[in-house]
This record gives structure tokens, C-alpha cells and sequence, in this order.
């Protein structure tokens, strides 16, 4: 028997899964990575801007965070 918490986990997972598979979820998705899954150093006049670096790893992180979600939940069978 899994855990409340467990189920949460997957139902919440699976929701993740259905939104981003929708014909409008993957579009969302494919522009989310197109622009926060690159590098996160950012420069500004040749140097590294670490407010800017900071920030663009947050975002990355969100994408990381959906990507993750997708893929953590168990299928019942």
C-alpha cells in the first residue's frame, strides 16, 4: 500500500503529464525550453552578470521542476 503522500506525488505527476501533452501544453513547453534550458551564465559587456546568472538558473529550475514532474509519476496497472 503507498503512502497518501505517494499518491499525491503521482496524481499531481499525471496532471503534469496530461497539461504538457495537450497539443497547447507541448507548444508552451517546447518555448519554455527553447528559451530557459541554455546556459544559465549571462553576460553583459563581456562580463558575467551574476544577478542575470542567478536568475536564469531560477527559471531553469521551474523547467527542470515540470520536466521531472512528467516522469515521476507511477502508472497503475
Amino acid at each position: 500500500m503507498r503512502s497518501v503522500k505517494t499518491k499525491q506525488i503521482n496524481e499531481l505527476g499525471r496532471a503534469f503529464e496530461r497539461l504538457f501533452s495537450s497539443p497547447d501544453g507541448i507548444a508552451v513547453l517546447e518555448d519554455l525550453e527553447y528559451r530557459f534550458n541554455g546556459t544559465t551564465l549571462k553576460k553583459k559587456e563581456g562580463v558575467i552578470d551574476p544577478y542575470a546568472s542567478i536568475a536564469q538558473a531560477g527559471c531553469r529550475e521551474v523547467l527542470l521542476y515540470i520536466q521531472q514532474m512528467r516522469k515521476h509519476y507511477v502508472v497503475d496497472g
